[in-house]
């Protein structure tokens, strides 16, 4: 035969390599279907639409929460009062947590969706129109104050999400965060004409009037929820109490592991959410429009890995997928610790032209590196979390034990904002960050050791 004859008649080795190949684009095609099939599943429910549209607009200006210790110092807050003040207000919704799972399965669902986004709009509006100190306290306390509704909120659309898909609908709710890009875009761009507080404040009054404007779509375009029935007729207040403590020993009972996790990690995330930007500012001196690239790019990255963690929490179980997102955790502390040691971990000379091109130099910092990993897998994190709780969920007290799971989280973290502004004060600010190591430690064992996911008939017997 001649060479070109030759090359012309596949042997065994490639038919093998071509079926190989073949299985692999099938396998391929198999799963963007799959993808496909799952999102037209979800999207065929009218009010799935309607409630993920408003909460991605929810979701594009929450993501300036980040900036909420910073803000307050930068109007004047020291140490101590920002982190008492944050303890209240985590105590405030802890309170009215536990208010809501009642509330949530004894109101109207729909109702209390559209109630969480008018008081959502309020508090941006409040944070808008003044910095004094009254004005933003109250502002906090609405924040507090709102979750009575949440639970019940929440509760209306994870009902309604088929199980087999919930990690991939949850996702959807993480994807909106994408638009908080434009928010952080918009944002940058005010900083150097308006400062950093009038830049922070224009935004908030712009997020409180599209947030009013949503809950006025949902109140009109949301059906109502099923009317939620107690099976015991006792007096309010009895009843209330009767159905909490049901409530606390199903969650107990179907997610031991979850509420230990839940617990320790608001913990961890409540010290470094206080600490990491001050920090960041302050002693490492980063300037705020550092520091809004170092938030605003991990958001770019984030949008193709929430499809896929979503997908591979349903596919390939939550402890795998756990294990390695919050493996991270630990590496975003310890980055911090080191910040002042080694505060650029690429050679000078190699990121010198990077100058030219405006801030684009701090992402070979080390407060860079620490802070977009925390927060793209806090975005991770957030969506895994939510769907471990989805997965565990009983159908029956939907909303209470919702409430009652976060409860515990808020319950276990409501100090940590104190003892961070105590450790700013009088001790070594990296002592915090050694605090969140350890906790992120111990919730890498919880997540090895304990299953998370409930057997699917204890659920259902519930």
């Amino acid at each position: 035969m001649t060479e070109v004859t030759q090359e012309a008649v596949p042997t065994a080795k490639d038919n093998e390599v071509s079926k190989i190949d073949q299985k692999s684009n099938h396998c391929a095609e198999q799963q963007v279907v799959g993808i496909r099939e799952a999102l037209k599943e979800i999207f065929a429910w009218k009010n799935y639409k309607i409630y993920v549209s408003t909460a991605w607009v929810f979701n594009a200006f929450f993501v300036m929460q980040v900036y909420l210790n910073l803000y307050l110092r930068y109007i004047g807050w020291d140490y101590l009062t920002i982190g008492v003040v944050t303890s209240i207000s985590i105590f405030a919704i802890t309170i009215t947590r536990f208010l809501s799972g009642y509330v949530g399965d004894t109101v109207d669902r729909k109702m209390l969706s559209v109630s969480a986004m008018v008081m959502m709009g309020i508090y941006f509006l409040l944070m808008g129109i003044s910095t004094e100190f009254l004005i933003v306290f109250t502002a906090l306390l609405v924040y507090s104050l709102q979750d009575i509704a949440r639970g019940g909120s929440s509760a209306y659309i994870m009902e309604n999400i088929p199980k087999k898909h919930g990690g991939l609908a949850v996702s959807m709710f993480k994807i909106g965060g994408a638009f908080g890009i434009l928010t952080l875009i918009v944002f940058g761009m005010l900083i150097p004409v308006l400062g950093f507080v009038d830049g922070f404040r224009v935004i908030s009054i712009t997020g409180g009037v599209l947030l009013l404007v949503c809950s006025c779509i949902r109140a009109k375009y949301l059906d109502a929820s099923e009317k939620q029935e107690s099976s015991i007729e006792l007096s309010i207040l009895r009843d209330f109490i009767s159905e909490n403590k049901r409530a606390a020993i199903l969650a107990m009972k179907v997610m031991p592991g979850v509420l230990i996790i839940m617990a320790l990690d608001a913990t961890s995330d409540n010290l470094f959410r206080f600490a990491s930007l001050i920090y960041t500012n302050e002693f490492l001196g980063v300037s705020v429009d550092s520091i809004n690239l170092m938030i605003l790019l991990p958001l770019f990255i984030s949008i193709p890995l929430l499809l896929k963690i979503g997908r591979f929490s349903d596919t390939k179980g939550i402890k795998k997928a756990a294990m390695r997102i919050y493996a991270i955790m630990p590496i975003c502390a310890l980055l911090l610790v080191i910040a002042p040691i080694i505060p650029i971990w690429l050679p000078l000379e190699n990121i010198a032209s990077l100058h030219l091109v405006f801030g684009l130099e701090v992402v070979f910092t080390t407060p860079f590196l620490a802070l977009a990993l925390k927060s793209l897998n806090d975005i991770l994190w957030g969506v895994l979390i939510f769907t471990i709780i989805q997965k565990n969920l009983p159908k029956r007290d939907t909303a209470k034990t919702l409430g009652i799971v976060t409860i515990i989280g808020y319950l276990a973290s409501g100090l940590a904002p104190s003892i961070g502004g105590i450790l700013f004060t009088f001790f070594n600010p990296t002592m915090l960050f050694f605090v969140v190591i350890g906790l992120n430690m111990i919730i890498l064992i919880v997540i090895a050791k304990i299953p998370l996911e409930t057997n699917t008939s204890l659920i259902e017997s519930t």
